[in-house]
């Protein structure tokens, strides 16, 4: 009895198994709606479950007759009735209702039943199929707040050094689409956009200071086709075409990136499985203004410059094990200009600053410590690649400064060390940290000139105590001592940043949970500013500031 119970339930199961797949294909062949769908594929199992929960009515009415004649005849209920009883998995199979939409609706509303209630795991198992049938899918990241001082307006100061808690008032956003565009087995081809901008949160009428004049969108920093599953050789890799590059890494709290590529447009390959580890390798574009020779380093007024090609070739290999937690991650990037004879001739002239090739190497060693991770990164470069290392308030290793080329480069050598991560010093206390030390010789700086050294080192911590997953207070300590040499003169700066906050989160992890809304105050001071020769509002060498920010990811 129960054999032939089971295969009854297994058949009703492969019954709506098969009508929902029915009605997949009777909506992909009328073109229906995904309004129109889900309301299919909803009165099909509400039909499916009315007929389960009648069988099982049946039954227990079956059950209870037959203990009933057994106890008026002194016999038990003999199996061989309850089989004659029992539908067959034929006649179940007769029984499926037709899978057309006014089938299943009769169907439904032939006899009113509880709501349907689907359990959060089929939910999501929904949701995925209908995200991967309509093959669109969105995401996006933005800041925002208000913050005020004790004194005037709030004034930014040393964000890569110090710092970005309680040490940024602007707001940034981006919004990445996507929408597959072919699909055939496991190959698909994806057209990807993804918009980004910059706003200063302290006008109401303000364009973004980042992309297009007049504001609208900000910019569009992605524009690529993506490809999965295409090359013979690697069909776990993806290939891309277009304006896009390889993955960023960011050091989160002092909000720049350790590695970066910026990109006009390029092409590239991701995820290139090797014997042991993976490939990625990109070419992009990235043209840069190079300023004529007398024009000041940096000038928005100077308008002598010449559009120079340079091209950034870049190859990563990831995953490489070195025990069963650790892994290592080797990088190299090489940028190369392009040049036309015109410009060659104006440069050995010194019309134009000489645009010089630039390559970095790099080495990425993660592992876990003490309950949560770590990312200790090695990097060395020349030229204009090294002479961002000692940017203050930013260090992304750029080839360029924000697309423009200046400055007499002399093949100069820089490096540094970073670390970054995250660990729980106990149930109640964790804490995020980043630590930079760098050097670098004969090297531009837009501050000290041609032909400067420098030492920089950074750190900041940031502990927090767990109230619930959902509550922490935050308390994060930033220090920075920088020293540039050039023309036998020493540039001293250094500071610290002190920012208490109470935050509200959706999880412990201060590195990998958003979104996050944060009350903060932070003191922000200037111990020395003899290289960008910084004051706040007043001329002082410090700053009170209070606010609110949230922060989240989508």
């Amino acid at each position: 009895m129960k054999a032939k119970q089971l295969n009854y339930k297994k058949t009703m199961i492969a019954a709506a198994l098969f009508s929902c797949y029915a009605i997949s294909g009777q909506a992909v062949g009328q073109k229906l709606t995904l309004e129109q769908r889900m309301e299919m594929l909803e009165a099909q199992l509400l039909a499916t479950q009315q007929k389960l929960q009648a069988y099982e009515d049946k039954e227990q009415a079956q059950a209870a007759s037959a203990r009933a004649d057994s106890a008026a005849s002194g016999s038990p209920a003999g199996s061989a009735a309850y089989a004659a009883s029992a539908p067959s998995a034929g006649s179940v199979t007769a029984g499926v209702p037709a899978t057309s939409a006014s089938s299943v609706a009769r169907t439904a509303s032939a006899a009113p039943a509880e709501p349907l209630e689907l359990s959060p795991d089929t939910l999501k198992q929904i949701s995925k199929y209908v995200q991967d049938d309509t093959g669109f899918k969105y995401s996006g990241y933005f800041r925002s707040g208000w913050a005020s001082t004790t004194n005037g307006g709030p004034k930014s100061w040393g964000v890569g050094s110090l710092g970005r808690f309680g040490n940024e008032y602007d707001g940034w956003y981006n919004l990445s689409l996507k929408k597959r565009a072919w699909r055939e087995g496991d190959k698909s081809i994806w057209a990807n956009v993804q918009f980004e901008g910059d706003l200063g949160l302290t006008q109401s009428n303000e364009s973004f200071e980042k992309g297009m004049s007049g504001g609208g969108m900000g910019k569009l920093s992605k524009l690529y086709v993506e490809g999965n599953g295409l090359l013979p050789f690697a069909p776990e890799a993806s290939v891309w075409i277009g304006k896009h590059t390889l993955p960023q890494y960011e050091i989160q709290l002092l909000d720049w990136k350790s590695n970066r590529t910026l990109s006009g447009a390029g092409i590239g390959i991701e995820n290139w499985s090797m014997p042991v580890g993976s490939l990625s390798m990109a070419l992009t574009r990235n043209d840069i203004d190079n300023y004529s020779t007398v024009c000041a380093a940096g000038s928005s007024t100077c308008s002598d410059t010449t559009q120079v090609n340079v091209n950034i070739a870049e190859v990563r290999y990831k995953n490489l094990p070195i025990t069963d937690n650790v892994t290592l991650e080797l990088g190299a990037k090489y940028a190369f200009a392009n040049q036309t004879d015109e410009q060659k001739e104006a440069q050995a002239d010194n019309d134009y600053y000489k645009v010089k090739s630039s390559w970095l190497g790099q080495a990425i060693l993660r592992h876990p410590l003490l309950n949560g991770t770590n990312e200790l990164t090695l990097q060395v470069a020349d030229n204009s690649l090294a002479s961002q290392f000692m940017s203050i308030s930013s260090a992304n290793p750029d080839f360029d400064y924000n697309s423009s080329y200046y400055g007499i480069h002399s093949d100069g050598i820089g490096w540094r060390l970073v670390s970054q991560g995250e660990f729980y010093l106990s149930d109640k206390i964790i804490m995020a940290h980043a630590l930079v030390y760098g050097r670098g010789h004969d090297l531009y700086s837009t501050y000290t000139g041609a032909h400067t050294d420098f030492e920089t080192a950074r750190a900041v911590i940031r502990p927090s105590w767990i109230w619930s997953r959902t509550m922490q207070t935050a308390l994060e300590l930033g220090y920075f001592n920088q020293q540039n040499r050039a023309n036998n003169l020493s540039f001293d700066e250094s500071g610290y940043k002190v920012t208490l906050a109470q935050v509200f989160k959706v999880d412990t992890s201060i590195l990998n949970s958003r979104p996050e809304i944060r009350l903060y105050t932070t003191y922000l001071k200037a111990l020395e500013n003899e290289i960008d020769s910084t004051t706040f509002n007043d001329g002082k060498d410090y700053q009170i500031s209070f606010g609110v920010q949230a922060e989240v990811v989508f």
